[in-house]
């Protein structure tokens, strides 16, 4: 039977629209990539404002952090820009502390640079991951990714740790959300909530 991870994101990204918005989009999610931590700061202002309360459950001190792995093994020294944001909003108290328990341990291919029939299903990410236990299980989770695309990542994560926390509750929170199938987007910033349904196919979908 299929299942659900709530999801949250706060920005919009269009990869190939041509209009302005579009292209400052574009720019926008390289820095984040990049880990800028001033531009990744900039979104706090908006995140705790009173307007984007629908966001308050997958961000407030009471919930634990857990930055989502690269595509690959981390090597010492390496950018981990999902561990820079989730350091980040701790900064501001949108989080009671940054568990950084999840790593790859074999490589996946890139989802954000495969044709879309190409990307790794959320089977392949799921065998890719091991989760190191803490010495004390999250009530709460929230996991912290740069970008969410089609969500077969953010659904294998939160499957490895419901396996290991079988009583915690597992939200996921992006910065930014791809909008592949929209020709140009109409605004950036864009707070927005949905959620991610995976399949015993390995396929997973968006729901916005």
């Amino acid at each position: 039977m299929p299942s659900e991870i709530p999801y949250a994101t706060f920005a919009n990204y269009s990869p190939r629209g041509s209009a302005k918005q579009s292209e400052k989009s574009r720019t926008l999610c390289g820095l984040v990539k990049a880990g800028r931590v001033d531009v990744i700061r900039s979104a706090l202002p908006h995140l705790t404002d009173s307007q984007n309360q629908d966001l308050v459950s997958f961000l407030n001190p009471e919930i634990t952090l857990v930055p989502v792995p690269r595509s690959a093994p981390l090597t010492a020294g390496a950018l981990w820009p999902s561990k820079v944001i989730a350091d980040t909003l701790l900064e501001g108290y949108l989080g009671r502390e940054v568990l950084p328990c999840i790593r790859r341990v074999s490589a996946v291919r890139k989802s954000s640079t495969s044709p879309a029939n190409e990307r790794p299903l959320w089977t392949e990410h799921y065998a890719s991951l091991v989760v190191d236990k803490p010495l004390f299980d999250p009530v709460t989770i929230t996991l912290i990714d740069d970008v969410l695309t089609m969500g077969r990542t953010a659904y294998a994560c939160a499957q490895r740790l419901k396996d290991t926390f079988p009583n915690a509750e597992v939200k996921f929170f992006a910065l930014i959300r791809t909008q592949g199938l929209i020709p140009d987007i109409e605004k950036i910033v864009e707070p927005s909530i949905g959620t991610i349904t995976g399949y015993s196919s390995g396929k997973t979908l968006r729901n916005p």
